[in-house]
Parts: C-alpha cells; structure tokens; sequence
C-alpha cells in the first residue's frame, strides 16, 4: 500500500465531483461532468450517462469484511464483472481485504487498484494528515470517495448524489435496487436497521466530514436535493458551476 503515496497531491489546482448514488441524481443532469474529474462509487455504474462521464477513479467500500454477512463470494465477483465492464479505464480504489477475490478472480486485469486499509476501532476524533493504510472506519463508502478526494489534492470537490437521505429508507438511490443491483439486497436482511442505527452512522460520518472539511475548507454540496441532512459542507448550485 505503500504505492498509494503517489496519489498525493496529485490533482492539486483542479477540481473534482464525488459521484454518489442518492435519488437526487435522478433531478440532475449530471451528463456536465463529462470531461471532469469525477470519482464515483458503487452501483453508480447503472445510471445511463455513465460511459460519457468516464469516471477517473472509482471507490468501493471493504466487500467481504464488512457485507461479507450478507452476500457470497459468488455475488460479489458476479457485481465486481459487471462493474468492471462499466468502469472502463477508471482507476479502483478497495479494500485491502477484497485483494484474495479480485486476484483469484482475475478481476480488473490491467487496470490500477489503489488498496486502503482500516482502522479495527472507530477512533473518538480525528486528527492528523491522512493515511491510506490506516484509515477510520467507515459507515458509507461516501467517506472514502471524499477521503481520497482531500488525499489526491483537488483544489475543489463537488458532491452530487451524496443525500443522506436515509430517514426515507435504507435503498433509496436513483435506480431500483430490485432490478439494476447485481446483489439485489435484501431488506428482510436489513431489519437492524432502525432510527437509532441511522442516527449514530449519520453522526459518526458527518463528525469525520467535518475533519476533513477543517483540512482546508474546499468540499461543497451541489446535491440536488433539499431534504437531506447534509448540512456539514456549504451548499452550492449545481447547474451554475458549468
């Protein structure tokens, strides 16, 4: 992992948009980003502009350590194959963990994977620069796009489809997770999660956006939707920033 120290900085003076998978998107045109910069995360792969949006990098959260109780091995490669189709050239950014399945698998051949690792405990606070083999934890793979976003040095980094929105349901995103998700979850395998689960994700992950934000005060908010908690980040208009 050592090899990651080359991302560093390596976008400085240019800006970025972390692509999430929110139900916002589905109010935004988000066919502008071709020709940025953009890191996208998960199934956002499915929407229909994503081959003109090319995304650069590409994130997802650890598979097997942290879904590994709610999907086989067999479903993650199924996912990761189609992804890999989609993703084109994007650079992949993965869990260290999932290494042993995309090797065996011969997944993403060719193509640079970027691997983190994770702290076994959540931290109480967050202080210090940013290392990607001993990372915080994470609730949504929301946190690493916009980690690696501060780490690779962009001037400005954009969020779009990150809504936080999760008081409306725990699958609620811009595609029908029934039809356009290769692991198609299951909700009856998601009854933990209840109001009170949310609130302690929803404040631990906006307690780590706000250390990140306090790096160097450069990630805005350009989701479209007004009914989101979202509130650490300062808000901005998407359409006016093309």
């Amino acid at each position: 992992m050592k090899s990651n120290e080359e991302l560093k900085d390596r976008h400085v003076g240019s800006r970025c948009f972390v692509l999430g998978a929110g139900s916002s998107v589905k109010e935004q045109d988000i066919g502008k980003l071709e020709g940025e910069f953009v890191i996208s995360v998960s199934n956002t792969f499915v929407h229909q502009e994503f081959p003109r949006i090319k995304p650069r990098y590409h994130t997802l959260p650890p598979l097997l350590r942290g879904h590994g109780g709610l999907h086989s091995e067999k479903k993650f490669v199924g996912w990761l194959q189609e992804m890999e189709i989609a993703t084109g050239g994007a650079e992949m950014v993965m869990h260290i963990g999932d290494r042993g399945m995309v090797e065996r698998n011969s997944l993403f051949k060719g193509r640079p994977i970027h691997w983190v690792e994770y702290m076994r405990e959540r931290p109480e606070s967050f202080d210090g620069p940013i290392d990607l083999a001993s990372l915080p934890p994470i609730w949504s793979v929301s946190e690493l796009a916009i980690t690696i976003a501060v780490y690779l040095g962009f001037e400005k980094i954009y969020l779009v489809g990150i809504d936080h929105d999760w008081f409306n349901g725990a699958l609620v995103y811009f595609y029908d997770h029934t039809k356009e998700h290769a692991l198609r979850p299951n909700e009856t395998d998601l009854s933990f999660v209840d109001s009170e689960f949310q609130m302690r994700r929803h404040a631990y992950i906006f307690k780590k956006y706000k250390y990140l934000f306090s790096m160097k005060g450069n990630i805005y908010n350009a989701n479209a939707n007004p009914r989101h908690y979202l509130d650490v980040f300062p808000k901005v208009d998407y359409d006016t920033l093309f």
